[in-house]
């Protein structure tokens, strides 16, 4: 009897469970719906290429633009109608100038993916940064865009034994950066004169397109010593004033530049009240500086003024005036000729272009005569003590102290300058 009942427990059980088991026919929908649902809401990852375009489901293709190659030639290949590249270059005139193809410009063509002949899109880039879309997947359309300029800072220091354009290259530094540092300290600082042992650092921006280095961006800070003595600048801007200030705030860009050109040039002659005149053979007052520049190099004015002569006058030869306040005056002589309006009366701003290097006049060679006059008296242009420009106003100076403090830190961390020989050839850096 015991056995029986063992036996219907048992079996009972097991119909218990298997009915807890089964489910309706429409709990089991339910299921199917929530199972899809969740399948559904999943998120799928598209992969765009630099330009923003997804390339999962095209052909990308890259090529560079050959010599004499056109957009149409480009899209001709691809057996794009000539009915829809008329239509493209059409709304392209818009956009883009379009003789703008140059040889070794990048383009990317992009093809349906059963096919590398039928393409819907292609992207030209006339430069690192700029590109512009020809697009007619859907509809047409033609646009211009940039790619974004990311920014590093970071820092470098050199030794200079010849020239800072030697100690650049040195240390695999950019050229621009030289050029850079040397507009900054152009008030300061002879860089027709520097020495051995002469020395800088500085707190830089480089930028990054698509992880390449695209170039040198702002000088953030430098301290640059010359002949025993150290100039710092550090940038500072707002609302009210912007520029490259000393450590008590005052402006290290002067009213004038320290000499007329872009770029070093040799000194043949300098100030004198009795130098020995090589055409006439006897002695007599030089008051000027002559920079023996190859003939047809471009000669700046040094200064923001007005032009109060430009003209063929005698012995000087082609020469230009500049007044530049009440004090100071320059002047630019035996030059082979004049830029485009420069004429008695026009203004000119710091850094313009005013003629070119010449031999006109009573001259032995090709040269420039640069004369500085300070009250109607001439003064030496290597020695002269230029004014400043506007320093930091007393209401942004609390916040002036902030940034120079951050940056003569930045400054402090930059790895002292060491001899060329001692350094590996890799970009200076931050100490860590």
């Amino acid at each position: 009897m015991r056995e029986l009942f063992l036996l219907f427990l048992i079996l009972s059980t097991g119909i218990f469970i298997s009915c807890n088991n089964q489910q309706s026919p429409q709990k089991m929908a339910q299921d199917e719906e929530l199972k899809a649902d969740t399948i559904s809401t999943q998120p799928v990852k598209i992969n765009y290429d630099s330009f923003g375009f997804p390339f999962d489901s095209a052909r990308v293709s890259d090529y560079k633009v050959k010599r004499n190659e056109s957009l149409y030639e480009i899209l001709a290949r691809y057996e794009v109608s000539p009915q829809q590249i008329y239509s493209i270059t059409r709304k392209a005139n818009d956009v883009v100038n379009l003789r703008s193809f140059r040889p070794g410009q990048n383009y990317r063509i992009y093809a349906s993916a059963d096919s590398n002949s039928q393409i819907s899109r292609m992207v030209w880039q006339p430069s690192p940064v700029d590109y512009v879309v020809f697009d007619w997947q859907d509809s047409l359309k033609v646009y211009k865009e940039k790619k974004e300029i990311t920014t590093k800072r970071v820092g470098a220091s050199a030794l200079i034994t010849s020239s800072l354009y030697e100690a650049m290259m040195e240390q695999k530094l950019s050229p621009l950066l030289a050029n850079k540092l040397s507009e900054i300290y152009a008030w300061e600082i002879d860089f027709f004169g520097l020495r051995d042992g002469d020395s800088f650092k500085v707190f830089y921006e480089q930028k990054f397109v698509d992880g390449d280095f695209f170039g040198t961006g702002e000088i953030l800070a430098a301290e640059f010593t010359h002949r025993g003595e150290t100039h710092k600048a550090f940038k500072f801007e707002n609302e009210e004033i912007d520029g490259y200030f000393d450590e008590e705030g005052n402006s290290v860009q002067k009213a004038l530049l320290k000499a007329p050109f872009n770029y070093s040039q040799r000194i043949s002659s300098g100030f004198s009240h009795n130098r020995f005149h090589p055409v006439l053979k006897r002695r007599m007052p030089h008051y000027g500086v002559d920079y023996a520049a190859p003939h047809g190099t471009p000669v700046l004015s040094v200064g923001d003024g007005t032009v109060t002569e430009a003209q063929y006058r005698g012995a000087n030869g082609n020469i230009v005036k500049i007044r530049h306040n009440s004090t100071y005056r320059t002047a630019y002589l035996h030059l082979s000729g004049f830029a485009n309006g420069i004429r008695r009366g026009a203004t000119v701003e710091q850094g313009q272009v005013i003629g070119y290097v010449g031999r006109t006049g009573r001259v032995t060679g090709t040269h420039l005569d640069y004369r500085i006059y300070k009250n109607n008296r001439p003064v030496n242009p290597l020695t002269v003590d230029l004014p400043a420009s506007r320093s930091v106003p007393g209401e942004s100076m609390d916040q002036f102290i902030q940034v120079k403090s951050y940056l003569a830190q930045m400054l402090y961390q930059i790895n002292d300058p060491v001899k060329p020989e001692s350094v590996e050839p890799v970009s200076g850096g931050l100490a860590r």
